[in-house]
């Protein structure tokens, strides 16, 4: 334990010189444990302690004081004692901040007194200091000053829902006030504003301000010096940057602290997120409950901006599925059923449900992954509840649950495929927090009518997502076309001997690509590397001429590029970390155009071309062999499951 002492004779004499601020901590420092470490950047960073208890002297306290405490990569719970006296906890974040903490009256004694910030059970290397006592109240402490921010569309000059962040000059998220209080949704350094407006109380300095809408919007930037009392108007405007017209923004997984009991969002709250980040479909899925976010759209403003749509996260020891749309009054599905054979039956007959996903499927919960090595293969793609496995759409990226790999799920959706599941992509936030996960960050594109975000065709929707017709975005975009003519989710009919491939990645100008690839059965056969610079809108436009394969295949291109770090739009890190290096990255994919290579009007998959050549062929592992030479990896794959010792090496 690291313990520091500080002395001061009285509050008396501090406030008798004018003081306001006194410096309890000028270090940085770095708790954790000793030995360990939890990320590749603290390995060679020592340790000062592996929890902290600073004693100083004062005298009691008759009115609110406020304790600031810096801090940075705070993923579990420290609590902060004084004097024995829960104060609250550091505040649930990565990206630096300052944790602002209400010091009750009373809560300072005469003499010696002991501040303690307790360590959680689990590892966790956290960044923390300067802290400093305010003698004001928390309100007096963050404020001082005032932004009047406005927040215009630069196309039609109207305010709009957005998403404010407001940093230090080091990129400290600032702790701030905001008003109208039911018109915006507010954290440290962050606001949302459901008009494009908000009145933001902070303490005389300096400041970045960012203005942002979700990715496919640019973000608008000011660098600001506020003095004490001065009240400063501020009029930004953002400018769409990524169309996606025939495209809508859907978040298929999110939550409330109202109705999923966890996180920090309530409903009110999660409506303005929702308008903020512009996404157009919102499906609620809290926990084992059925929510219906169109009252509280309707109370706080917002039926304008996104259509909702009741769902279910059926949360169980097995697995968590998100299940969509359900009709208003359905009876909720046991969530204490295990078996999948008798589960997904029971959500898919709940009245209204058109789609299944699987959602973080690498996850660990209760003891059970998905995906994991007792359940699947994912080489061949083989599931232990295969038979049972009846869901639409599998979370590949779930930006509240990152992966290490951010290709893992890939490759086991694409194993799935190959399987002969015909199981779409999606990306989704998970997100139960109002900023330590946004929004819509992971964010599934659904093929439809886009002209009115309040007036979705729901039934062409659903559709999409049974066919498909999807598009997985993480900062970026991806379209594919084979021919000209098909695009994701079609059967390419009619094939020549060579085929067009043509992929666009898009996206705003404060993401970069800088790769783009193509797979077909979940094998790289085209790779390139993208000069972006910054563009706004297309970043790259790929064509590439591909033979004609000897039989069936599907296509997906994937294209990546560094990942976001300024605190307007940061990447999480790894959820369930399977690696203690940090490379966050940008995503964009496509769902599958389903190539029919054979000309019989219908695709086969690698496990389906696998089952024909055994059916004719047996066990004959010379004919075998001699037939897998046209063929690619992911069929011979299949066959080997089939027939391991079949085709051999003699």
């Amino acid at each position: 334990m690291l313990r520091l002492f500080w002395i001061l004779g009285s509050f008396a004499f501090a406030c008798s010189l004018g003081a306001q601020d006194i410096t309890l901590e000028a270090r940085r420092l770095h708790l954790g444990k000793a030995g360990e470490w939890e990320w590749e950047i603290f390995k060679d960073v020592p340790v000062d302690a592996g929890k902290m208890e600073l004693r100083f002297q004062a005298n009691v306290n008759t009115s609110e004081h406020t304790l600031r405490i810096w801090q940075r990569d705070v993923k579990q719970s420290w609590p902060v004692m004084l004097n024995g006296r829960r104060l609250g906890v550091l505040t649930l974040a990565e990206t630096a901040l300052e944790c602002v903490l209400a010091v009750p009256p009373g809560a300072l004694r005469d003499g010696e007194n002991v501040l303690l910030i307790d360590s959680p059970a689990r590892l966790d290397d956290i960044e923390i200091g300067p802290m400093h006592l305010t003698l004001k109240p928390v309100a007096e402490a963050i404020g001082g000053a005032a932004l009047l921010i406005e927040v215009k569309d630069g196309t039609h000059g109207e305010a709009m829902p957005c998403r404010l962040t407001l940093t230090r000059p080091d990129g400290t998220l600032q702790p701030l006030q905001a008003a109208p209080a039911g018109d915006v949704a507010v954290r440290v350094g962050v606001i949302y504003a459901k008009n494009g407006k908000a009145r933001v109380s902070v303490p005389p300095g300096d400041y970045i301000l960012h203005a942002g809408r979700g990715f496919e919007w640019g973000v608008a930037s000011r660098k600001l010096t506020m003095k004490q009392g001065e009240t400063l108007p501020v009029d930004l405007t953002l400018s769409r940057e990524v169309d996606t017209k025939g495209w809508i923004a859907a978040d298929s997984h999110i939550h409330t602290l109202t109705h999923s009991g966890h996180g920090d969002a309530k409903i009110e709250e999660r409506m303005i997120t929702i308008a903020g980040e512009g996404i157009e479909l919102a499906i609620a899925t809290d926990h084992n409950h059925h929510t219906d976010y169109a009252p509280s759209a309707a109370s706080v403003g917002v039926t304008d901006r996104f259509t909702s749509v009741i769902g279910n996260e059926v949360t169980t020891k097995h697995g968590h599925f998100n299940a969509f749309p359900i009709q208003p009054g359905a009876a909720v599905a046991n969530h204490n059923e295990q078996d999948w054979a008798k589960l997904l039956p029971a959500i898919r007959a709940t009245p209204g449900v058109k789609v299944i996903t699987l959602n973080h499927p690498r996850d660990l919960h209760s003891g059970f992954v998905p995906l994991g090595g007792l359940q699947f293969n994912p080489t061949t793609g083989k599931h232990r509840h295969a038979d049972a496995l009846d869901i639409d759409a599998l979370e590949v990226i779930t930006s509240g649950a990152m992966q290490s790999d951010i290709h893992l799920l890939y490759r086991d959706w694409f194993a799935l495929l190959n399987r002969g599941h015909r199981i779409a992509a999606i990306a989704s936030s998970d997100t139960h927090d109002v900023n330590r996960f946004i929004l819509g960050q992971g964010r599934t594109y659904v093929a439809a009518k886009d002209g009115n975000p309040s007036q979705l065709d729901l039934d062409e929707v659903w559709r999409s997502y049974q066919e498909g017709r999807l598009l997985v975005s993480l900062g970026l975009m991806t379209t594919l076309k084979v021919n000209d003519r098909f695009t994701v989710g079609d059967l390419a009919t009619g094939l020549g001997s060579q085929i067009k491939v043509e992929a666009v990645v898009s996206g705003p100008a404060w993401v970069n690509a800088d790769r783009i690839e193509l797979y077909a059965n979940g094998i790289l056969i085209r790779e390139q590397s993208i000069k972006d610079e910054h563009r706004a809108g297309e970043k790259a436009r790929i064509t590439w001429e591909l033979p004609k394969p000897a039989h069936d295949v599907h296509l997906v291109a994937i294209a990546t590029g560094p990942g976001i770090t300024e605190p307007f739009w940061e990447i999480p890190r790894p959820y369930q970390p399977s690696s203690k290096s940090l490379t966050p990255r940008v995503i964009g994919s496509t769902n599958p155009i389903w190539l029919d290579c054979d000309g019989d009007g219908k695709f086969a998959s690698a496990f389906a071309i696998a089952q024909a050549l055994v059916t004719k062929l047996g066990s004959d592992s010379a004919s075998l062999r001699e037939a897998l030479k046209k063929h690619d990896s992911a069929v011979i794959v299949q066959v080997e499951s089939l027939l391991p010792n079949s085709i051999s090496k003699p």
